[in-house]
């Protein structure tokens, strides 16, 4: 090969790495525009993917919340007035309930025997008003209830204003009898007592705490009537 071909050949390659040269500043521009369309095309779909997975967690948080913490329960008639009405919807909670004197909870109706007939399974609503252990006693003539707490030598009246009417609905108790709570059970009665099936009948009697739902602790309708119980 001559001088003079060498000499245009080594001319040609030069001027081909100038052209590349200069054209590698558009070609870099062409990527970086790509790469934002990409990723502008990505945003929404990305955008889409959090906010699908945020309400998924939302609804088994949710879920997890009312198996194992919180139970949103409708009051299904007329045994806890004056406190809670006929179709109230009141929250409970289990989380490391245990029962006292004074709560209103919710049984498990279903596991009952009689109860899960004739109240079709929902849960009853009632208020604990002893324990076990405790010994209860009626005066159903002047429509008083007595109470010895466990390892206690007297009873004593209980002071109940949140009753609707003085209790002198016998049911299967008779006036004067005693009767001690067993072991793991508690005794229950609504506060309408006139009008409530409970601890008093031999169609509840005693509950035991493993049928114990939880403790009703707020109103949440009404919301005109909220309150905490």
């Amino acid at each position: 090969m001559s001088d003079n071909e060498n000499l245009e050949e080594k001319s040609g390659t030069e001027e081909l790495k100038q052209k590349q040269a200069d054209h590698r500043p558009l070609i870099e521009k062409a990527a970086e525009a790509a790469s934002d369309i990409e990723k502008a095309s990505y945003k929404p779909f990305a955008g889409a993917l959090d906010w699908a997975g945020s309400l998924v967690y939302a609804v088994l948080a949710m879920l997890l919340l009312n198996l194992f913490v919180f139970r949103s329960i409708t009051v299904d008639g007329e045994s806890m007035m004056n406190t809670l009405q006929n179709n109230d919807r009141v929250l409970s909670t289990n989380f490391f309930y245990t029962p006292s004197r004074g709560d209103i909870v919710v049984l498990e109706a279903d596991r009952i025997p009689n109860q899960a007939t004739m109240n079709y399974g929902e849960p009853i609503i009632k208020r604990v008003i002893a324990l076990e252990g405790d010994t209860i006693k009626f005066d159903f003539e002047n429509g008083q209830v007595f109470l010895k707490k466990a390892g206690e030598t007297e009873f004593e009246l209980l002071d109940e204003d949140y009753i609707a009417a003085p209790t002198v609905a016998k049911l299967d108790r008779h006036s004067g009898e005693e009767h001690v709570v067993p072991e793991h059970c508690v005794f229950v009665m609504g506060d309408n007592r006139n009008r409530s099936l409970d601890s008093r009948s031999l169609m509840l009697g005693d509950v035991d705490t493993d049928l114990i739902m939880g403790r009703a602790f707020v109103r949440l309708f009404p919301i005109k009537n909220f309150a905490w119980l």
